[in-house]
């Protein structure tokens, strides 16, 4: 994939490393399929996804992070790993917080003001799909089936959810 021109009109980044990415991606991968067409969208009261992609993480790939200013959803589509996951209002991720397995499989919610420590199992490191989005409309999506922002479930059709990021 060519490299983007700039920051504010990059669509695709092929690999980690690259220089002009946002900074809120890991550098902690082996290999990335990234975009973000626009990171502040005018209209934010609409869905507007911000960015997306596809990370296969390094062995000792570790996120923990208390604020992030997006709505998220992800997807494990193969290998392990942990999550803790705070809840709403959270500022700092609580030591009690629950821990629970990523496995193929899994998907997860978070929203701004959830704090989230991410971890992958070295022996089997994650290759995980995420989308972050902005908007009312969008936070309506988010409800059972699938998950609520703070929530894990586990989907029995992970290839078809591939298929949807990987269209995405």
């Amino acid at each position: 994939h060519p490299e983007p021109p700039n920051r504010q009109t990059g669509r695709i980044w092929p690999h980690a490393g690259a220089t002009r990415e946002p900074a809120f991606f890991s550098a902690e991968v082996h290999r990335a399929r990234r975009f973000y067409p626009d990171l502040n969208p005018a209209a934010p009261e609409r869905l507007a996804v911000v960015c997306a992609g596809v990370e296969h993480m390094a062995p000792h790939y570790h996120v923990r992070r208390a604020r992030f200013p997006y709505w998220c959803v992800e997807f494990v589509a193969r290998g392990e790993g942990t999550l803790r996951l705070g809840r709403p209002g959270d500022t700092v991720l609580s030591p009690t917080a629950k821990t629970s397995p990523l496995m193929p499989g899994a998907v997860f919610a978070y929203r701004p003001g959830i704090p989230h420590d991410i971890r992958t199992d070295p022996r089997r490191p994650l290759v995980k799909y995420f989308v972050n989005f902005v908007g009312s409309a969008g936070a309506r999506l988010l409800r059972p089936p699938g998950p609520r922002p703070g929530e894990i479930v586990q989907c029995t059709a992970a290839d078809h959810l591939v298929q949807l990021f990987e269209d995405l």
